[in-house]
């Protein structure tokens, strides 16, 4: 583990890992990504829809990584640049599955998950919560993801638009469009006020 006398922003750590990295320590990358796993792991399992598909899709994401981390230039987060390769790396394992004609679990049956909550808590979410995030779900996949990096993984509008490889513009304009489908979606439901 890293040694510090004194407190270090995620940014600082990054930077000495990465330095650690590049003079030859392996282990660093362990430590570097660490923090990042399970959050990566939901992301995983969010795109495949099954368990053993995402770790199996996170293990390659992650030595990809290993692999590509002298390319890696910090303008990014090392969340945001792993991310990234989560993306990639669960559309090219579904372009493959499609491509061996199995059939993927059904958009309605996988829910966003907050990195922030337990199983335990997420069966606690009150109706209106779970409302919410059935029609986050309804969401055509461009739109529900600028709602999920914004509210559930918190990046800022530069990260989400380096994850989305787009410009920030774009990004506020999705996210516009999202919150007004979503308000419409409510708004014309029995739980919604017309």
């Amino acid at each position: 583990m890293l040694d510090i006398g004194e407190k270090m922003t995620n940014k600082e750590r990054e930077l000495v890992l990465l330095n650690k990295i590049r003079s030859g320590d392996k282990s660093a990358y362990m430590e570097l990504i660490q923090p990042y796993t399970e959050r990566l792991l939901r992301k995983a399992i969010a795109m495949t829809k099954n368990d053993d598909d995402a770790e199996d899709v996170l293990q390659d994401a992650l030595i990809s990584g290993f692999r590509s981390i002298g390319n890696f230039r910090a303008d990014s987060g090392v969340y945001t640049w792993l991310y990234r390769i989560v993306i990639n790396k669960s559309k090219d394992f579904l372009l493959k599955t499609k491509n061996r004609g199995e059939k993927p679990i059904s958009e309605g049956e996988y829910l966003i998950l907050d990195e922030r909550m337990g199983y335990e808590k997420k069966l606690e979410l009150n109706d209106e919560s779970d409302y919410l995030i059935k029609k986050i779900n309804l969401l055509d996949d461009v739109f529900k993801q600028v709602i999920e990096l914004r509210y559930f993984e918190e990046m800022s509008y530069a990260e989400i638009a380096t994850v989305l490889e787009c410009n920030i513009g774009t990004v506020k304009s999705r996210l516009f469009k999202a919150k007004e489908i979503l308000k419409h979606m409510i708004l014309n439901d029995e739980k919604g006020e017309k």
